[in-house]
Order: structure tokens, then sequence, then C-alpha cells
């Protein structure tokens, strides 16, 4: 074996550690923390992880790096890095993973409110908002499945946060979008039916 092909061995053979990382993960979440390839693959596997995301970019897939805290922006060693599709999942999408329309509604007026409050607020605050629209329990039980699932977090100090799931598969701007456009779908609904309850008064 040339010495060429011996490096391109040990290269597949890093790929391969660096992909079986960030999907075996055996942590409580999903992926796999830049201090742990560090140690892994050595201290150049951030141009590993490059090369191993040319090769999921061609079915479909890439690596996605998130910061638990914008104070820790740039310290690549405390990131924790995915597995994500390419294209980033639209919050229109969720349905289709057994997501009803009132669930999805509240996820969004959650995270749309979220965005404006550096990404955490008040969880009461939270509810108050949202029961101009639901029940207390429904809105409770609804934003309680959506912290099991990762989109949020309800923290120890009373608060509710942007949770991991929607860091890595969640659009923002077309959060945002999306959340703009179900609103003025309620105020259409909401006009319509006053126009026909004119007509038959």
């Amino acid at each position: 074996m040339s010495k060429g092909e011996e490096e391109l061995k040990k290269l597949e053979k890093k790929l391969s550690i660096a992909l079986s990382l960030m999907v075996a993960s055996g942590h409580r979440l999903p992926g796999v923390r830049g201090w742990e390839l560090r140690r892994r693959l050595g201290k150049n596997y951030p141009k590993l992880i490059e090369s191993l995301n040319s090769r999921l970019r061609e079915i479909g897939l890439q690596v996605r790096i998130v910061y638990d805290q914008k104070s820790e922006e740039g310290d690549i060693d405390r990131a924790r890095f995915y597995i994500v599709l390419a294209d980033p999942l639209n919050i229109s999408d969720i349905p289709t993973l057994g997501y009803s329309i009132d669930e999805l509604a509240v996820l969004s007026a959650t995270l749309a409110y979220l965005l404006t409050k550096n990404e955490k607020a008040n969880y009461k605050e939270i509810v108050e908002m949202l029961e101009t629209k639901y029940q207390k329990w429904r809105v409770e039980a609804i934003l309680e499945r959506w912290v099991r699932r990762g989109y949020l977090v309800k923290n120890d100090d009373g608060t509710i946060s942007i949770g991991w799931r929607t860091k890595v598969e969640v659009d923002k701007q077309e959060l945002l979008k999306s959340f703009v456009s179900i609103t003025g779908q309620d105020k259409t609904d909401m006009s319509l039916r006053n126009e026909d309850s004119d007509i038959t008064t």
C-alpha cells in the first residue's frame, strides 16, 4: 500500500469515527461536543468535519454547529455538532410528524415571542399570552409536549426558552413568516365568520 493510500485510509477512518460520534451519541441529547471530536480526531478536527460535510451534502444532509449560549459563539470546542437535513425543517412541515394545527400554532406563537425576548421568557407570561386563544389547561398541555420533544426548555427559574431541536431543525426566518401567515389566516377566518353573522341577522 502506497503512502497516499495509507493517508486516504486514515482519513476515511477518521470520517467514519466523526460520523459515528454524531449519529450514535450516548448522551441524553443527540450530537457531540467539539471537545469530544478533538479528543478522538485531533486538533485538526474542524477540517475533517468540513470534509465530512461535503460528502453528506451529496445525499441531502449536513453537519450543523449549534452553540448553547451566544457567549460561547466562536468557541468551537464547546459547540455541539449535529447531522441534519441540508434544508432546514420548515415550521409548516411539523404537522406531517403528527402534530395538530393548534399545537403548531402554540409552538409558532411561543417561538416567535421568545425570539423577541432573546430566546427566553417567563413561563407564566407565555401561558397568559396564549390563554387569549386557548384554555389554560390546553396551553399547558401543548407546551409540555413541545418541551418533551425538545423544541422548548422549561427552566428551574420559572422561564421557558428555545430548545435544541428548534435551534437545529427550525429555520427561524421561515418560522416568523409562518407565524405571520397563521395569525393572518386567523384574522381572515374571524372576519368571514363576522360577515356570515351579519348576513344571517
